[in-house]
């Protein structure tokens, strides 16, 4: 597959060898809209045509505001056609998306928005006075006007990163990233011409679009998409839709299986038929032996293999994957002592203790990647926890007019002769275990308490699965200095806004912490639920939560002081 140059070699090569193969399949309200290769490619050149009639050229961008469907994978294949740099955010519904959408406009600068016809009031306070294409409602029978360009190397589009925990930027993608990781993908997953694929992740992040928009048309087999919001609302539908279409592929994020667990009632289950399901891959945040475990409990009966699990870890910046499991294989994981790893350093258990700690593996290597002491940049010995950095042509060339920060997480060095390569420097820490790749946390949401070093998803775990979690949302956990001293603060969601007590809410979760960690929380804060955002990729914004509590911007319910209790 390696002899395409961009993704535009590659659906017209797919449109002149299998034109009337379906490519895409769109639910949405039990309606299907398709799309085979050779209607994406009409669609593709008449957009590229009327782009260009609007007076762009190579390297301009175009802004893509859509919601999910066929309508936004036209757009974006009009700008490859076009050889402009596409641009696809989340459609702003809300003051926070639309805040992200103007310093997004700020950076990117594009000279165009495209969307459909309908939406451009509706989005109008997103792009201001760019002018705009409605894509829904251009000539198709100017399809004939494009013509091709050489793109190999040139930009397909930036993919802004979440802004969970700072300023979004513009990874810049180019059509030779693209297609280098694709082949990774493909190889890797074990995908042939009998692969079938279901997804429902956002099409405005790495694992949405690269993941479940691309990687099925580089391998030249079908996707049925849903739209994220229609498996928030009803998570079984996404597994009836691989029974249905007797998927081979398909995933998400480690919270979705748990949200499955939760919501599917057993007496909801019966039809459901999940042996067709071969890579139910997981990735995109630490993953959690228990979820799997409970997943696998709740659909055995139902043809859901536990050996299907395909755990997976990659990043923007590398384009997508970095490393994952092998199909049809049970998953690696290690038990290690609690005490040794809050020190940065494993010690391997054989038996299990309350001391101890489970971690799953997130796979084999895909790319080339070091394990590095972020402090001395010195590469880290075997079992021995440092920051992960990667190096390949996946890699991207860095941020979009982000000067400074490209250099900082692009232009990495390892100390030592051997190593004269730039590395990806990915902000997260993680060991290699008998050539696996095991991923424990964030850098910069590392927690130093006493010395030692805890992780807020760990935190974050032990109250969402526990019984005082049946009165919360989503919770955050996170470290304040204050007068020289770190305060550990746990936000959570509340559910029942009129709880008339909730100081055994507050006695509860101080508990259960200072049990599992040996920490004490200082500040508790309940809050309505839905206040606390989270990422495209479901990971929790702490830094939104902290900044918004600190300027009393963020609604709260009640909270509760540690100091104050002691006081009292």
């Amino acid at each position: 597959m390696s002899h395409w140059n961009s993704l535009v070699d590659l659906l017209q090569g797919r449109a002149l060898q299998t034109p009337q193969s379906l490519a895409f399949t769109f639910i949405i309200k039990n309606e299907e809209n398709k799309l085979t290769y050779q209607s994406l490619h009409e669609e593709a050149c008449a957009i590229a045509v009327a782009i260009r009639n609007q007076g762009l050229r190579k390297g301009d961008r175009a802004l893509l505001i859509y919601p999910p469907g066929v309508d936004l994978i036209k757009a974006l294949f009009g700008c490859f056609y076009a050889g402009v740099i596409a641009v696809p955010v989340f459609p702003p519904v809300n003051k926070s998306l639309v805040d992200k959408t103007h310093r997004i406009l700020q950076n990117a600068k594009p000279k165009l928005t495209l969307m459909m016809h309908e939406n451009r009031e509706k989005f109008g306070i997103a792009y201001e006075k760019t002018p705009t294409l409605a894509t829904d409602i251009v000539d198709l029978g100017r399809a004939n006007e494009w013509e091709n360009d050489s793109l190999a190397q040139d930009l397909a589009f930036l993919q802004y990163t979440s802004g969970s925990t700072s300023y979004p930027k513009g990874v810049m993608i180019s059509h030779g990233n693209l297609l280098d990781n694709l082949q990774r993908i493909y190889d890797a997953f074990g995908m042939n011409d009998k692969s079938i694929m279901v997804g429902w992740l956002p099409p405005y992040h790495d694992m949405g679009l690269i993941g479940n928009i691309l990687s099925p048309l580089y391998g030249g087999y079908p996707v049925v998409l849903m739209t994220p919001f229609s498996f928030l609302q009803n998570p079984l539908a996404w597994l009836q839709i691989i029974g249905k279409y007797k998927a081979t592929i398909s995933g998400s994020p480690n919270f979705a299986y748990d949200y499955c667990v939760r919501r599917i009632k057993e007496e909801k289950k019966e039809g459901l038929n999940l042996s067709s399901w071969e890579v139910a891959f997981n990735g995109a945040e630490p993953l959690h032996e228990g979820t799997m475990e409970r997943f696998y409990q709740a659909f055995k009966d139902y043809g859901f293999r536990k050996e299907s699990f395909y755990p997976c870890y990659g990043l923007a910046e590398a384009t997508l994957l970095v490393s994952s499991g092998i199909p049809n294989t049970p998953y690696q994981k290690v038990r290690v002592a609690k005490e040794h790893f809050q020190n940065h350093r494993v010690h391997f258990l054989k038996t299990a203790s309350p001391k101890s700690h489970v971690l799953i593996s997130s796979g084999t290597l895909r790319q080339k990647v070091k394990i590095v002491d972020p402090d001395t940049l010195h590469a880290c010995a075997p079992d021995v926890v440092g920051e992960i950095w990667v190096n390949s042509p996946s890699v991207a060339s860095g941020y979009w007019h982000l000067r400074e920060e490209t250099e900082q997480i692009f232009k990495g060095r390892i100390h030592e002769p051997t190593n004269p390569d730039n590395f990806l420097r990915t902000g997260d820490l993680g060991f290699i275990h008998e050539d696996d790749l095991y991923v424990t946390g964030r850098i910069k949401d590392l927690i130093i308490l006493y010395g030692k070093n805890h992780y807020p998803q760990d935190i974050e775990y032990t109250i969402n699965h526990s019984p005082v979690h049946a009165q919360l949302g989503s919770c955050a956990a996170y470290v304040n200095s204050v007068d020289g001293e770190y305060r550990l603060t746990v936000v959570c969601e509340l559910k029942n806004r009129d709880l008339e007590d909730s100081d055994n809410v507050f006695t509860s979760i101080f508990e259960l912490v200072y049990q599992e960690h040996q920490l004490e929380i200082h500040h508790i804060v309940l809050v309505p639920l839905k206040s606390i955002p989270k990422t495209t990729s479901g990971k929790v914004c702490r830094n939104f939560c902290k900044a918004h509590l600190a300027d009393n911007t963020m609604t709260v319910i009640d909270r509760w002081d540690l100091t104050d209790n002691k006081d009292s």
